[in-house]
C-alpha cells in the first residue's frame, strides 16, 4: 500500500518506523528536521504543511491508498483527512486528543454536511486511560489485559529484588492450576516457553514474568504477588484529558481520588465534572505540596502531564515517599526504558494505543491487535480461518512466538501441547512484535 503519514512525531514517527517493510510510506513534517529524524528508515520525507495543498499533492496524496493524520494538533489533523480525502486519498485515519471530536465525526450527518467523510477517528488517550485504570486495580501488576470477552486474564509481574521470586530457577516454581506461564521479558526482549533456553531460566531482578489465566486462578495468583492492602487511594497528577478520564473510572469504582492541576481554570472545571474527587491546584513536582496532601498514603500515582521531565521527578518523588505502583506518561520512546530502570512500574504512551489501532484497520477482518506490552510484544487475537490445517498448538510455538489459549464454540482453553487448534477457533497469541506479521501470515495464509 501507498501510505501519507501527517505529522513525523513520536506517533507519526513509530507508524512510519512500523509500516516501512511491508508499504511505501511518506512521512510529512513542517520541521526540516524530520529528515535526520527518520533517515534510518525506508521512507520518504516531505518538508511543509499538513494543510497546504501543494505539500499533500507532492506527497502523493492523489494516490494515496491510506492518509494518516497524527500530528499533535486536532484541528490540523481533521482538515488535513478532509483535505486528503478531498485530493483523492482512497481511505483517511485522524488522530484526535478530544472526545467530542469522536462522537461528532462518527455522526453520519456529519459526513453529509461536509461533503465527504473521514473513513475512521482514533482516540488513543481513552485507550491509554482504561490500560492505566485496568493496571491500578490489580495490585502488584506491571500490566493487564481481560481475554476472551473476560473469561480470561493476561498480566504481566515484575521479579524484584528480595522478592519471593528473584535468583530462581523458572522451572521449578508452581502456580495456582488453570494458569499458564506465557513468557519472560528480559532487557526488552521476549522469551517464550518455548524458547531452549526456558527450562534453565533462573529469574533475575528486572525480570518480567507474563502469565494468562483463568478467572477462578486469577486470584490466586494475585496472591503470589500481593504486597499490602487493595488500592484506597490514588493520586492524579496532572489533571488534562487523561488524567479527568482515569479519575471519572477510578470514582465510578468507589476509590478516593487526589488531582493536582497547575490551572485554575481547569481546577475549577474538573471540581465541577468531578465532585467525588479531591481537586488541588499546584505544582505536582513540589515536595511539600505532596507531602501536605498525602502522597505517602497514596496506593497508587498516576503522572500524566504533558511534560515528561515532570512526570518523571513526580514519579521519582512518589517512589521516594514510599508509593507501592507508579504509572507515568511517557511521549519520547528514547526515554520509557529510563522510566523504568529508575523504578517507574508502567511507563505508557498513547502510541502504543496509536500502533494497534493501525494495525488492525489494515491487518485482516480476523486478526486483532489486543494490546501493546514494552513496546515490541504483540498481544494478538486471530479467528483461524476455513483453509487452516489442523495442528497441535505445540507446533505453533517458537522461542518468539506463545499460543496461549483457544477460545471454540464459547469454551476457552488454556495452550497445552497436545490441544489441535482447527478452523473457526479464535486463537490468542503473545509474539515478539518483529515477528508479529510473519507469524499472522504463517498461520492464516
Amino acid at each position: 500500500m501507498y501510505i501519507v503519514i501527517a505529522g513525523g512525531g513520536e506517533v507519526g514517527g513509530e507508524l512510519a518506523r512500523t509500516l516501512e517493510k511491508a508499504h511505501e510510506v511518506v512521512v510529512i513534517d513542517r520541521n526540516p528536521q524530520a529528515k535526520e529524524r527518520l533517515a534510518h528508515l525506508d521512507v520518504k520525507v516531505v518538508v511543509g504543511g499538513a494543510t497546504d495543498p501543494d505539500t499533500l499533492r507532492e506527497a502523493g496524496v492523489d494516490r494515496a491508498d491510506l492518509f494518516i493524520a497524527s500530528t499533535d494538533s486536532d484541528e490540523i489533523n481533521l482538515l488535513a483527512s478532509l483535505l486528503a480525502k478531498g485530493l483523492g486519498a482512497k481511505e483517511t485515519l485522524c488522530f484526535v486528543g478530544k472526545g467530542g471530536y469522536v462522537e461528532v465525526l462518527d455522526d453520519p450527518r456529519t459526513a453529509e454536511i461536509l461533503g465527504t467523510r473521514i473513513d475512521k477517528v482514533l482516540w488513543p488517550q481513552r485507550a491509554m486511560a482504561r490500560e492505566i485504570v485496568e493496571v491500578i486495580l490489580v495490585p502488584g501488576a506491571v500490566d493487564t489485559e481481560v481475554l476472551a470477552g473476560g473469561r480470561l486474564r493476561f498480566v504481566e509481574y515484575r521479579v524484584k529484588e528480595g522478592g519471593a521470586y528473584a535468583h530462581r530457577l523458572l522451572s521449578e516454581l508452581s502456580w495456582p492450576e488453570g494458569t499458564l506461564v506465557v513468557g519472560v521479558v528480559r532487557d526488552g526482549a521476549f522469551l517464550s516457553f518455548a524458547h531452549p533456553e526456558f527450562p534453565e531460566l533462573v529469574l533475575e531482578p528486572g525480570d518480567k514474568l507474563l502469565f494468562v489465566t483463568s478467572l477462578r486462578a486469577f486470584p490466586e495468583l494475585e496472591a503470589c504477588f500481593a504486597t499490602g492492602r487493595g488500592v484506597r487511594r490514588v493520586m492524579v497528577i496532572g489533571g488534562g484529558n487523561v488524567g479527568f478520564m482515569v479519575a471519572q473510572e477510578l470514582l465510578r469504582r468507589r476509590l478516593e481520588v487526589v488531582i493536582i492541576e497547575p490551572s485554575r481554570e481547569r481546577c475549577e472545571w474538573l471540581s465541577q465534572e468531578l465532585p467525588g474527587a479531591l481537586i488541588i491546584q499546584g505544582d505536582g513536582t513540589d515536595l511539600q505540596l505532596l507531602e501536605a496532601e498525602g502522597m505517602q498514603e497514596a496506593d497508587a500515582v498516576v503522572a500524566v502531564t504533558d511534560n515528561d521531565e515532570k512526570n518523571l521527578l513526580a514519579s521519582l518523588l512518589a517512589k521516594q515517599l514510599g508509593v507501592s505502583k507508579v504509572i507515568t506518561r511517557v511521549s519520547r520512546s528514547e526515554t520509557r526504558r529510563l522510566f523504568e530502570q529508575v523504578g517507574i512500574d508502567l511507563p505508557l504512551t498513547p502510541r502504543q494505543a496509536a500502533v494497534r489501532a493501525v494495525l488492525d484497520f489494515l491487518g485482516p477482518e480476523n486478526v486483532e491487535h489486543v494490546s501493546t506490552m514494552d513496546e515490541n510484544i504483540e498481544l494478538l487475537e486471530v479467528e483461524l480461518p476455513e483453509g487452516f490445517r489442523p495442528r497441535p498448538l505445540r507446533a505453533l510455538a517458537t522461542s518468539q512466538v506463545a499460543p496461549v489459549a483457544l477460545e471454540r464454540d464459547h469454551r476457552v482453553m488454556l495452550y497445552r501441547e497436545d490441544l489441535e487448534a482447527l478452523p473457526g477457533d479464535r486463537l490468542f497469541l503473545v509474539v515478539a512484535r518483529e515477528v508479529a506479521d510473519e507469524t499472522v501470515a504463517r498461520i492464516v495464509g
